[in-house]
């Protein structure tokens, strides 16, 4: 049974009017308002006393303020305003009278508190960057001095081409990339350049360069740094461009000539270098001449993988520096690859003329007897094998090396390329004859690709003329 309920008296309410209902809402508006208000002013509050804290520990703004002998609270850099008390009347009249007007000019009023603010900033910045350079003069920077200073002196070997040889109706229109226009001047600024720097074989082989390392402080002994290290080192260098990273030939010359320039230089002025970190100084230029001749060079964390984390990331990157400063950021000696591509544009060479002397100037890389050989002699002497290989009943010496080579280049008689000749074919008769080292290998099966047209496999058919010019003299 339910329980009844007893019902009270019964309230009659009255029906809210229209002047009620207005009230109502004017004051939910002016509350909302309010509370509006409070949250603005908050904001600004902590947008004010954030950049007071930044102000006062910047140490721009305490020099300025110890200079000016003034109190860091005095010269806040966000004072309080008087816009921001106009805004914080405005606000709180506009909560009496909810209105479009004011909304308008509490916008207004917003906008230009920031405005005075930031213009207030950018004059402290200005000034204290006044202050700065007005009481730190520039130092002069040593070394751009003395780049700067120095003269070169380019020799014309390659003279300009006359307008009537260089367009020919007959001839097909020459590619803008091969920059007629200008290669002269290019060519003879890297017969310069490579007269500049050059590298003798003699840190590999002078017995008085050794090098004395302390170990453990106080243990001194004295380390030699041998063509076989050298070779090593290089054969690993040429491992990681062709078969782990897959990059240019350009910028794999580019580091062994750099890594030969260090070396040269840390053994010639006794600077730093021992067994240990000879890796690093490979992985080091490795990088550098990544950066100059590739689109994207490998991250610094995959060459440390590499390594075996041998070494770490700050030192490869600290050794990076150590290069770049010893052979003061001079990263522009020219490799025999852009030679070798000048020589055959001008003897109008095949493509597998061109294969050829690529695979022997990468020959020339790991033998300690090309280090001697400027960049250009390395390029015409492989030029010149390559054409008297292919051209098997070419016994002139004008068949190997044409009359337009003799012209736009130094090297004008047979004399001046013999040594280089000599060299490049005992280079390539000692791995076909198996008096190598195994690093030789790599750049053999590198060259048997059909897109490098079999190169390699050709010059092995051919050993009998490489072991001819390897032995013999060469006869004009």
């Amino acid at each position: 049974m339910r329980p009844s309920v007893v019902k009270g008296p019964t309230v009659a309410m009255s029906r809210p009017t229209k002047a009620s209902l207005a009230r109502q809402s004017k004051i939910r508006s002016s509350i909302l308002i309010s509370s509006t208000t409070t949250t603005i002013t908050n904001k600004l509050k902590s947008i004010q006393n954030h950049q007071q804290n930044k102000s006062e520990n910047d140490p721009r703004t305490m020099g300025l303020t110890k200079r000016t002998g003034t109190i860091s609270k005095n010269n806040t850099l966000f004072k309080r305003p008087k816009a921001v008390n106009k805004l914080a009347a405005i606000i709180s009249s506009s909560s009496l009278d909810n209105s479009t007007a004011d909304g308008e000019t509490l916008k207004q009023v917003i906008v230009a508190s920031l405005t005075e603010n930031v213009k207030k900033l950018d004059l402290v910045e200005s000034h204290n960057k006044e202050n700065y350079l007005s009481e730190s003069p520039k130092k002069p920077i040593s070394l751009l001095n003395q780049y700067l200073a120095e003269h070169l002196h380019i020799e014309q070997i390659e003279l300009p081409y006359v307008n009537s040889t260089l367009n020919d109706e007959d001839d097909e229109p020459i590619d803008p990339l091969y920059a007629m226009d200008y290669i002269v001047d290019i060519m003879n600024l890297l017969y310069t350049l490579e007269a500049k720097y050059p590298i003798q074989s003699s840190f590999l082989t002078n017995p008085s360069l050794a090098i004395t390392t302390i170990a453990n402080g106080s243990a001194i002994r004295s380390w030699k740094l041998t063509a076989k290290h050298r070779i090593v080192v290089v054969g690993w260098i040429i491992q990681l461009f062709y078969a782990r990273f897959q990059l240019t030939q350009d910028s794999m010359h580019l580091c062994i000539g750099l890594l030969d320039r260090f070396l040269q230089h840390c053994v010639t002025s006794n600077g730093f270098i021992t067994q240990k970190n000879l890796q690093l100084i490979a992985v080091a230029t490795f990088l550098i001449a990544a950066k100059v001749e590739e689109t994207h060079h490998p991250p610094v964390d995959e060459l440390v993988y590499v390594t075996d984390h041998t070494y770490t990331s700050d030192q490869v990157k600290n050794m990076e520096k150590k290069i770049l400063h010893e052979l003061r950021f001079e990263l522009n000696r020219p490799t025999s690859l852009q030679f070798l591509r000048r020589f055959s544009f001008i003897s109008s060479g095949s493509d597998e003329q061109h294969a050829i002397g690529k695979f022997i100037i990468d020959m020339a890389l790991l033998d300690i007897s090309c280090i001697d050989l400027s960049p250009s002699l390395v390029a015409a002497s492989a030029t010149y094998i390559a054409r008297y290989i292919l051209n098997q009943k070419a016994t002139a010496f004008e068949q190997c090396w044409p009359c337009d080579l003799q012209i736009r280049s130094p090297y004008k008689t047979l004399h001046s390329l013999s040594n280089g000749v000599r060299a490049l074919a005992q280079c390539i008769n000692a791995y076909l004859t198996g008096n190598s080292s195994k690093e030789y290998e790599i750049i053999v099966k590198r060259y048997e690709n059909e897109q490098l047209l079999k190169a390699s496999l050709y010059c092995v058919e051919q050993r009998t003329l490489i072991h001819k010019l390897a032995n013999e003299p060469l006869v004009n």
